[in-house]
């Protein structure tokens, strides 16, 4: 699976996350993984930014830590991950920066995959 990440300019980091993303798949339910030819791309973008999707698309007027979005062909989707919710939110948890956004790459990667908040757990 090809993995995009886009927002982030540090190779290393790019380098991290795609392949935690390819360990949250190598962990899920084999029935629910995608197609070989699949990619996903990854999007680290502002508060307001997400504010603007989380309205247009959820009719929420408000930002939020993560939305995913499937797609179809062969691209599986697009999680797009608040840099700012990111910052606030490792910081309340006790967490480094690098931490949260892989939480959030797995949850994204999880609604992606079919599972709701309900069905999901930590992998």
């Amino acid at each position: 699976m090809k993995i995009v990440i886009f927002g982030i300019s540090n190779k290393t980091q790019i380098i991290k996350y795609r392949n935690f993303a390819k360990s949250v798949f190598a962990r899920v339910n084999k029935n629910k993984l995608p197609r070989q030819s699949s990619s996903l791309n990854i999007i680290l973008v502002s508060d307001a930014y997400i504010k603007k999707l989380n309205k247009q698309f959820l009719s929420r007027n408000r930002p939020t830590d993560v939305l995913s979005f499937p797609l179809k062909d062969k691209l599986l989707g697009e999680i797009y991950i608040s840099k700012d919710r990111v910052k606030v939110q490792a910081k309340e948890q006790k967490i480094t920066i690098g931490q949260e956004i892989c939480n959030l790459i797995e949850h994204g990667i999880l609604h992606l995959l079919g599972y709701s908040h309900a069905g999901m757990k930590r992998l």
